[in-house]
């Protein structure tokens, strides 16, 4: 099943939502336009409309079975349509997913007081694969994936292992890149004490933190990721 649009900060364009209208009517001819709505983050309002332009360039036909039940159908042509739409955003897709890449590396890079060569890894989301593919095209070593389920130490993520927090020290990295959108206060300080052994810490989030009990008095501060 498809998943929700975001209601967000993500604004889907009106070909997006074309896209999303035949998708669902392809899958289920009797849904309806509340459920339509529902599905794909709209107004019923909008859902008519959108499906009424659908109809007339000859995406979309609708037949009924009574005077108050509509079926609706995707004609050939919106099968095709609809194709192109989804390699089309297929390849913008792409295209965003480099540009993150390219932001996360310049906020690492922002942080680092000195040349990377090695680094771990704290969190396995989608955000710490952004940021590993940026450090493998730069050319950087990740060491491993730092993870604080004990269930998960020792397994295999993207090609490295999964480590516990205690192992960081021993592996002296340059840095730990903390690739959390949440709970990453926490994480951040639970290893300031990395810093004594010359591992930076280097955040991925919006947040300020000043390091308590470190006496060179560093700040360190990230851009947002846009």
């Amino acid at each position: 099943m498809r998943a929700k649009a975001s209601q967000n900060l993500y604004i889907p364009a009106p070909k997006l939502n074309q896209l999303h209208i035949l998708k669902e009517i392809a899958g289920d001819a009797d849904i309806t336009q509340a459920e339509l709505a529902r599905r794909c983050a709209l107004s019923v309002a909008m859902v008519n409309n959108y499906m009424k332009e659908l109809c007339d360039l000859g995406l979309l036909e609708y037949r009924r079975k009574n005077s108050k039940t509509v079926s609706y159908y995707v004609t050939p042509a919106g099968k095709e349509a609809t194709d192109a739409t989804e390699k089309e955003l297929l390849n913008e897709l792409l295209s965003l997913i480099m540009q993150a890449k390219a932001q996360v590396h310049e906020i690492i890079m922002s942080q680092a007081r000195s040349e990377l060569r090695r680094v771990v890894l704290y969190g396995s989301g989608i955000l710490a694969e952004i940021a590993f593919h940026a450090l493998e095209d730069a050319k950087i070593n990740v060491m491993g994936m730092c993870s604080d389920d004990p269930s998960e130490v020792g397994q295999e993520w993207c090609g490295r292992e999964r480590i516990n927090s205690s192992q960081i020290r021993y592996m002296a990295p340059d840095a730990v890149v903390i690739a959390l959108l949440e709970r990453s206060d926490d994480v951040y300080l639970s290893l300031t004490h990395l810093h004594q052994y010359g591992i930076d810490l280097i955040r991925l989030d919006c947040r300020t933190t000043e390091i308590p009990g470190i006496n060179h008095g560093l700040v360190y501060s990230t851009a947002a990721v846009r």
